[in-house]
């Protein structure tokens, strides 16, 4: 079991990338990676025997073929499951309660269907113990794709975790029925462990104020759905979002501490190990049943097995059987993010991070024998300045090797968060396990455990202050946008060769350590061994941090899936974005969940300009969250004859108190940069309509990437038929396309109602394309009927963001984000 340092020493590696590669091809549906066996072959064939080459070509081909039929099997098995429940308006399922969670809404339970690894999701009032078979009646409800790139995309997510639909107005009973004894204790276990979690999270609310005991639970038992969305997000924008869910780092840190103190008391190490193992299992079991947490626990299991044995497991070796494991019982948790961000940072952890460390520790070895004498038993002995240097090392190379795999899931990456990191982590193993203690003895004495969790307390409030602050600052978190595959594979290249300047280096230092060479003969640069060494380094990593930071921004109409509500955002070639209104009255915190990832997903850190074609809440609550949550936006535009009432005056004061900009628009106003310009149609001061929608600001918005065909859309806010002849008979000209080339596009005036987009109109404007925004269900019937037929009669295309979600409109390329 004994871990090598090179790819083609590790047999089981090479097994695991070549399982995962085809559980990818048939959960991801990407071809290319038949082409991964045969990258393996240098790596079989390279040192090797023949007879060992072959054998291991066998294994390869085997595990190959078992991924793909692993794979296939239970993507077959989940497809045809889910297409059965959500073809239903209700039904009747059996299954077992395997997973229960308590959430703002009720008890969510998860039920794992009788023969199946499929599961469904289930939210009561009330719970019943895990384990219990039960009958689940209800409406199945599928999870919705994504419906705007960038944003949460709840069907893979529910994918990954085996969960086919949810089950509405769910009725779950009882059905009786009993298990194995050995899985009735086991689950007679689990869920005094999910009754005792609970009451630890009872006992945390009462003796911390505010948001520290939801944030205590959150870190040692793994409750994070009650933990506060203001501090979720104050830790995820800092780079702490991995001390926040039950992981690898907690695991392992539980696990050592048990481990350690049963030595300590004198017990044998295989005795230790078994105990150790069996606490760890459980605690992981009943804390957090995801990808990550089995990762981290089945390596644990594994590095105390090879104690009882007697050898040694490395890292690489025992992720790659971690992975093998996966893909062999689960693979549809591959799809997961956490299973991407958690095997990545392990192994790059163990590839970067940990022979960076060493490469410094080898430089102060050798720095420290060339410069004191040699005396029988004097041995170097690390400072607190070597041990500080060595943290910040360790951290920075991890973050910087996992920023590319951040910037693809996460559109972003902490630059500076490795510097938080060393003054937070420390602290971590006294939070758990002063936190577990006083939790459960606050089952007992209320006020002992107030005592025993104060140090909690004062370590909860410097986790915030210090977050709070780090937030604050420039640079720490790198807006990257989406980055593409390319970028992806250079930057983790890099990283690769980090690794290898890092193992060299240190086998070099090594080796002058041995032949006893002067300190002042062979002076060396601080660090890394010597000053090549170290500029390489840096400018590796400078080179990782450039490709990165700067996003591929491109001129783009992209009409958002808001629901039923508006929202146009454009974007342009130098990094400017523009937004019209962007409002919703069905979908919550539109801003936080649509606006913000869309912005991010571009690359964009802030709103040059954003229109605000009328005051309705469907158009506007969008940019009143943004502004509260302090995003950039230089100027926001109204009306001039924007009717005044009270959500006006709450806007004006709202950008006032935070520095922006307000710029009334009226007919013949225009404004513009190199790519962009605006042009406003409506109203002018001729027209004298009354009313909030009939006064909707109607704007001409150009795009024109330079040699490429210019793309005009006309945003007409809410206005109707009268507007729309009146805007006819005064501005007809404007709104004519320039030459064939451009594409114009007309935002449908009311989201398709009936009593706007007249049958002139749209004839008259004659538009390429008629975009809809509408909320699915809504209780307006938008759009319309008669403006469909209307649409029809003409022969115009038309989308509605209620069968395409998102649409995208690049140099005159029409994408829907659904296809239908």
């Amino acid at each position: 079991m004994k871990g090598e340092s090179h790819m083609y020493k590790r047999p089981v590696l090479i097994t695991a990338v070549s399982m995962l590669s085809a559980v990818c091809i048939v959960l991801i549906r990407k071809p290319i990676l038949f082409a991964v066996p045969f990258c393996l072959l240098p790596f079989i064939f390279y040192r090797r025997k023949t007879r060992s080459a072959i054998a291991l070509c066998a294994v390869v081909a085997a595990s190959f073929a078992a991924g793909l039929l692993s794979a296939h099997i239970r993507l077959s098995s989940y497809e045809k499951i889910e297409k059965e429940l959500t073809s239903t308006t209700s039904s009747a399922l059996y299954g077992q309660i395997t997973g229960k969670e308590i959430t703002d809404y009720g008890t969510k339970m998860t039920i794992t269907l009788r023969s199946q690894q499929t599961k469904v999701m289930a939210i009561q009032d009330t719970s019943l113990p895990l384990g219990t078979k039960v009958r689940v009646t209800g409406t199945p409800e599928s999870f919705s794709p994504v419906r705007n790139p960038g944003c949460f995309d709840q069907a893979s997510y529910y994918k990954g975790l085996s969960v086919a639909c949810q089950i509405r107005d769910a009725d779950i009973t009882p059905s009786g029925g009993t298990n194995f004894p050995i899985v009735q204790l086991y689950f007679m276990i689990m869920e005094a462990l999910w009754q005792l979690k609970y009451m630890i999270y009872s006992v945390f609310t009462a003796a911390l104020p505010n948001e520290e005991g939801p944030l205590l639970a959150s870190l040692t038992i793994g409750t994070k759905s009650l933990l506060d969305s203001y501090v979720k997000e104050m830790f995820q924008s800092a780079g702490l979002s991995h001390i926040l869910a039950i992981s690898g780092l907690h695991i392992s840190i539980t696990g050592s501490l048990i481990f350690k103190l049963l030595k300590r008391l004198g017990i044998r190490t295989k005795i230790s190990a078994i105990i150790s193992s069996v606490f760890v299992f459980f605690f992981a079991a009943s804390i957090s049943g995801s990808v990550s947490c089995r990762r981290a626990l089945v390596m644990y299991l594994l590095m105390m097995l090879s104690k009882v044995i007697g050898d040694k497991i490395d890292i690489v070796n025992s992720l790659a059987a971690v992975s093998i494991l996966i893909c062999l019982t689960d693979p549809l948790a591959v799809t997961q993010t956490a299973f991407s961000l958690s095997f990545a940072a392990v192994f790059l952890l163990a590839q970067t991070s940990i022979p960076a460390a060493d490469c410094y520790r080898a430089f102060c070895i050798l720095r420290w024998e060339n410069t004191h004498k040699e005396i029988k038993g004097n041995r170097y002995k690390p400072t607190a300045l070597d041990g500080l240097t060595s943290s910040l090392i360790f951290s920075f190379f991890i973050q910087l090797s996992m920023a590319a795999v951040n910037a693809k899931f996460f559109y972003s990456f902490p630059l500076l968060s490795f510097i938080l990191n060393i003054v937070i982590l420390p602290l971590l193993p006294c939070v758990l396990v002063l936190g577990l203690l006083g939790g459960v003895l606050g089952l007992f004495s209320l006020p002992l455990a107030k005592i025993l969790l104060f140090p909690c307390h004062l370590i909860m409030y410097w986790y915030e202050m210090a977050s709070d602050l780090f937030n604050k600052l420039p640079f720490t978190n790198i807006v990257t946008g989406d980055i593409s595959v390319l970028k992806t594979v250079i930057c983790l290249a890099v990283v690769l060769m980090l690794s290898y300047i890092f193992k060299n280096m240190t086998f070099k230092m090594f080796k002058r350590r041995f032949t006893r060479i002067h300190w002042q003969k062979t002076p060396v640069f601080p660090l890394f061994g010597d000053k090549a060494t170290a500029l390489k380094v840096t400018l590796l990593s400078f080179t990782v941090i450039i490709i990165l930071s700067f996003p591929n921004h491109r001129d783009e109409f992209a009409f958002l899936d808001v629901g039923q509500g508006d929202g146009l955002m454009i974007t342009t070639a130098d990094g400017k974005a523009f937004m019209i209104d962007g409002g919703s009255t069905t979908e919550k915190e539109i801003g936080k969940n649509v606006i913000l990832p869309s912005l991010k997903y571009r690359g964009i850190t802030g709103v040059e300009g954003w229109f605000v074609t009328h005051m309705d809440e469907d158009h506007v609550n969008g940019l009143t969250e943004l502004i509260n949550k302090n995003y950039p936006v230089n100027t926001v535009f109204i009306s001039e004859h924007i009717e005044e009432d009270e959500r006006l005056s709450k806007l004006i004061s709202l950008c006032a108190s935070h520095g922006i900009k307000i710029s009334g628009l009226e007919g013949g106003d225009s404004l513009g940069c190199r790519y962009f310009k605006a042009e406003t149609i409506y109203p002018d001061r001729e027209s004298e309509f009354e009313g909030a929608n009939e006064n909707s600001l109607v704007n001409l918005f150009t795009l024109s990437p330079g040699s490429d065909q210019s793309i005009k859309i006309i945003e007409t806010g809410d206005i109707g038929g009268e507007q729309e002849l009146y805007i006819l008979e005064h501005a007809k000209d404007k709104l004519k396309k320039s030459s064939a080339e451009e594409t114009l596009i007309l935002k449908s005036a009311h989201h398709g109602s009936n009593y706007s987009n007249c049958q002139r109109w749209l004839s008259e404007i004659n538009p390429d394309l008629i975009v809809i925004s509408a909320g699915k269900g809504n209780r307006y019937g938008h759009p319309g009927k008669q403006t469909m037929e209307r649409i029809n009669t003409l022969g115009l295309k038309s989308f509605c963001t209620i069968d395409t979600g998102q649409v995208r409109i690049q140099n005159g390329r029409i994408k829907k984000t659904i296809a239908n």
